[in-house]
């Protein structure tokens, strides 16, 4: 059993940077359209439909770009590697949050997010396949969780960031000051990828074996065993595989024309839509009105939006921390089957006791409850689990653009509820909720019905669950002979 090691971790840490970059970032708009120095610089009235449009423009256009660099980072991971991808990607969010921070008017703003979301949603796009490539496939469920939880802790963080600006006596800071903070964690991860090696397996891929090893081996080293004999096993296995794969279609069009990928896609990317399914990115992204319409004012929306982030952050330190003993499937079905409850509670809530001529305060205090209480399934069973699936199914030759094509379907999803979400809270209100739960019911029994367990194998043994060929290092042994007897290593067993 190949060891994980504390430089692993380290390694995954860094690169989870990234994860939790987007999650700032995304977040922010939404603390950000909690200020009442957001609306007066803009000369904007928080109660018409025109501001509601505008901001359905903004959280859109942010998504389009993010939309775009999923695209885009996918196919240039594969050609310059995943860790230069990564630092492009992270440069690129710099600069656009700069530019940001610094809007002069509302065109301005929507425009460089458009940026700042091009560069995010590579970042979300990269981070969990380097995370998935880089782990061992005992603790694949931890280290790819760390995407998760460090993705929700974005959140958190850029709440309490919103809540403490709220308090600030100068109005232009306090919407401004959240956005010129999510420069700080792109900063750190391109100064963290000096540190960061190449993905083993993108190497084997580029035939660069010799790299592949040395970094396999300070990923997985342990101290226990001096001869690294694990590891070998590891990487003779990873090694095999991938020399198979490279004789396999790639790229967007073998994915969409080959029928295991076809099937791999499918899964990858309906999960992803499935956690959109839930509404949890509409209510992550207008919480703030929300909690409003729950009959909180001042700064209580933006507290509770906080704390709302934090319990979705815990549980997702929670479910990485379980995910490799209890498993993706388990997960998975847990964590749609609480959310619907958590939909069907606050439906009830609202219909009855809160969007009526006399709100009853213990229902509003229900309601508030049953936010919270879908954050905790949504957090601790699908946000970490959702990323991994997507992640790990692929082949290597494949998994960057068809994680690619897992966030776009994501994000794709985020625009399509996003975008009409503060009209939709405006106007039907708790109907809107209905739709979510609905579709809701749709995953569960998708997911019940279609998809298999992943926990504790290897990337290059999930290849048996879609028909295709597990190899050993007996594969690169004839390949070598039939090209003519190429001198290789023997790797120890």
């Amino acid at each position: 059993m190949a060891k994980t090691s504390n430089y692993n971790i380290a390694v995954g840490m860094i690169v989870a940077l990234g994860s939790f970059s987007y999650g700032f970032g995304f977040a922010t708009f939404a603390t950000s359209i909690g200020q009442p120095g957001f609306y007066s610089y803009f000369a904007l009235d928080p109660t018409t439909a025109y501001t509601n449009s505008i901001l359905g423009a903004v959280n859109a256009l942010f998504f389009l770009g993010a939309c775009v660099g999923a695209l885009a980072g996918g196919p240039l991971s594969d050609h310059i590697g995943r860790r230069y991808t990564i630092l492009a990607a992270a440069l690129i969010a710099f600069v656009g949050g700069a530019l940001a921070a610094g809007s002069v008017h509302i065109a301005m703003l929507i425009v460089v997010r458009i940026l700042q979301g091009c560069g995010l949603g590579a970042l979300a796009t990269l981070t969990p396949v380097y995370l998935s490539e880089s782990s061992t496939k005992e603790k694949r469920g931890m280290l790819t969780g760390l995407h998760g939880f460090f993705l929700v802790s974005g959140y958190n963080i850029s709440a309490w960031v919103g809540y403490g600006c709220f308090y600030s006596k100068n109005l232009t800071f306090g919407w401004r000051g959240p956005i010129a903070f999510t420069c700080i964690p792109c900063l750190l991860l391109a100064i963290g990828c000096i540190w960061v090696p190449e993905s083993p397996r993108y190497l084997l891929m580029k035939d660069r074996s010799d790299e592949a090893w040395h970094n396999v081996q300070r990923l997985h080293h342990d101290a226990a065993d001096p001869t690294d004999s694990a590891a070998h096993e590891e990487f003779a296995q990873m090694r095999a595989q991938i020399a198979f794969e490279r004789t396999q279609p790639s790229g967007y069009w073998g994915i969409l024309t080959t029928r295991s990928y076809r099937k791999r896609a499918f899964l990858s990317c309906f999960v992803q839509f499935a956690a959109n399914n839930t509404g949890g990115l509409v209510i992550n992204y207008y919480s703030v009105i929300i909690y409003g319409d729950l009959g909180l004012t001042g700064s209580l929306p933006l507290l509770m939006y906080a704390i709302y982030t934090l319990i979705g952050a815990l549980g997702n330190l929670c479910g990485l921390l379980t995910i490799d003993k209890t498993g993706r499937r388990f997960a998975l079905l847990t964590g749609f089957s609480g959310c619907l409850v958590a939909l069907v509670l606050e439906i009830a809530m609202l219909g009855k006791y809160v969007t009526v001529a006399v709100p009853n305060p213990a229902g509003e205090k229900v309601a508030v409850f049953a936010l919270m209480f879908f954050v905790f399934f949504y957090g601790f069973f699908i946000d970490a689990a959702s990323f991994i699936y997507s992640s790990e199914i692929y082949p290597t030759n494949i998994r960057a653009r068809g994680m690619a094509l897992a966030t776009f379907t994501y994000f794709a999803a985020c625009v399509t509820y996003v975008t009409p979400g503060a009209t939709a809270v405006a106007t039907i209100g708790w109907r809107y909720f209905i739709i979510f739960a609905c579709l809701t019911v749709v995953s569960v029994v998708v997911i019940y019905f279609f998809y298999p367990e992943t926990k504790q194998k290897s990337l290059e043994e999930l290849a048996a669950y879609f028909g295709e060929t597990v190899v050993d290092d007996t594969y690169e042994k004839d390949v070598e002979r039939e090209k003519g007897g190429i001198e290789h290593t023997e790797m120890a067993g």
